[in-house]
């Protein structure tokens, strides 16, 4: 009678679960990051994209707003609801920030507004803006900050200042939002700003 080997099962070599565990954590490592890369990429660009559709709003606000204030001397403007600083009678970038608020400026967690800035831009020869800072047009550089709320911070280029229709023609002015994006995952952030160059509305 003939006798088969029956083949033999081999366990596995001293060592072998241990280079497993080795490549898994090299490869899932890599994994790991690259799919909280995309999601952070993906919560900023949302993030980012808010907040341009904020300024944006805030920009046409902040414009009408200060024809309209100079030709009727009053709040033209009603507040909509829900705003968190909503106190009558206002100026024309509370009344903006309000319906930036309303707009999205707030919508992302991950994101968070930190300043807000409207500042009184001057036309060089070229064509390009410069922030205004003679001290002799506003009383120190043309700038108006505000928090997110649309508390007052600085106020040295008051919206009742500003000129819609002037000898040299309307004002222009820059909005710009500063925001920290905080990263998913880590204790990292980081912050940017969008930044609205444009001119006010003279009046019609």
């Amino acid at each position: 009678m003939r006798w088969i080997a029956q083949p033999q099962s081999r366990g596995k070599r001293p060592g072998q679960s241990g280079q497993g565990a080795v490549e898994f954590a090299l490869v899932g490592g890599l994994f790991f990051f690259l799919v909280f890369s995309i999601v952070n990429a993906g919560f900023f660009l949302y993030g980012r994209a808010a907040i341009e559709h904020a300024a944006d709003v805030g920009v046409a606000t902040i414009s009408e707003e200060d024809r309209c204030m100079a030709a009727n001397l009053g709040l033209c403007i009603a507040f909509p609801t829900g705003c968190p600083n909503a106190t009558e009678p206002s100026t024309a970038d509370e009344v903006a920030i309000c319906q930036m608020d309303q707009a999205g400026l707030t919508s992302t967690a991950l994101i968070t507004v930190t300043q807000i800035d409207v500042w009184k831009e001057t036309q060089q020869s070229n064509g390009t803006f410069i922030n205004d800072i003679d001290i002799s047009h506003c009383a120190g550089p043309c700038e108006n900050v505000y928090d997110v709320k649309g508390d007052v911070l600085n106020n040295a280029w008051p919206p009742i200042s500003r000129s819609v229709n002037g000898a040299n023609g309307p004002d222009f002015a820059k909005l710009v939002i500063t925001f920290k994006y905080s990263l998913i995952a880590t204790s990292g952030s980081f912050t940017m700003s969008t930044s609205n160059v444009f001119r006010l509305e003279p009046q019609k």
